[in-house]
């Protein structure tokens, strides 16, 4: 096993121009070998964590080094624009995969905080973890619609009221449709956060 991990400038790589990118496959595009590893091996690497009050970047720090210890597979992050790494979390978990924990973690940080796994041939990043704020798990979607966002915007208004109605159980079928429908919406990243709240 490697005795240390690799973790791009000390946990603090900044992926520049994202928004342009698409590193991840889509319409059924084969996924790169660096990338199928990551998904199917470092990220089902189990950990175990106990932080209070700790910087997010510290926490996918320690994911990464117990990812390389446990399964011999490397974890490598890189953080997209407006990624807060910095943000305070507290946070913790018992042999849970790193893709659960992940999810667990980002969801409580807030903010559409989501991840996507690069596979991009010859790109020097192809396998790595991106963090974002737009709300993925593992895939990244195409940019959404002025026409997207504003029907999400609809129905997240007609579930807050729903919600606001003492009205959650009518809520929740809305709040799904909005992150099938609409995943690569500012709405569905709240949609998410609400449905996480409200209990699925």
């Amino acid at each position: 096993m490697r005795s240390i991990v690799l973790f791009a400038s000390s946990a603090t790589l900044v992926w520049c121009g994202v928004g342009a990118a698409q590193p991840t496959p889509k319409d059924g595009a084969k996924a790169t070998a660096a990338a199928e590893l990551t998904r199917t091996k470092a990220l089902k690497a189990k950990v175990s964590v106990a932080f209070t009050d700790a910087r997010l970047g510290e926490v996918l720090k320690e994911f990464a080094a117990q990812a390389d210890m446990r399964s011999d597979a490397l974890v490598m992050w890189a953080y997209g624009p407006g990624f807060p790494y910095s943000q305070k979390v507290t946070y913790a978990c018992k042999d849970k995969t790193i893709e659960a924990a992940l999810d667990e973690l980002l969801t409580k940080a807030g903010g559409g905080l989501g991840y996507v796994v690069v596979s991009k041939e010859g790109d020097k990043r192809d396998g790595w973890v991106l963090l974002n704020t737009t709300g993925e798990r593992g895939t990244e979607f195409p940019p959404a619609t002025a026409e997207e966002e504003a029907a999400a915007t609809e129905r997240l208004t007609l579930a807050k009221k729903l919600i606001d109605g003492s009205k959650p159980d009518s809520a929740k079928p809305v709040l799904a449709l909005i992150t099938k429908k609409y995943p690569n919406t500012k709405a569905a990243a709240e949609a998410k956060q609400l449905l996480e709240k409200i209990g699925k």
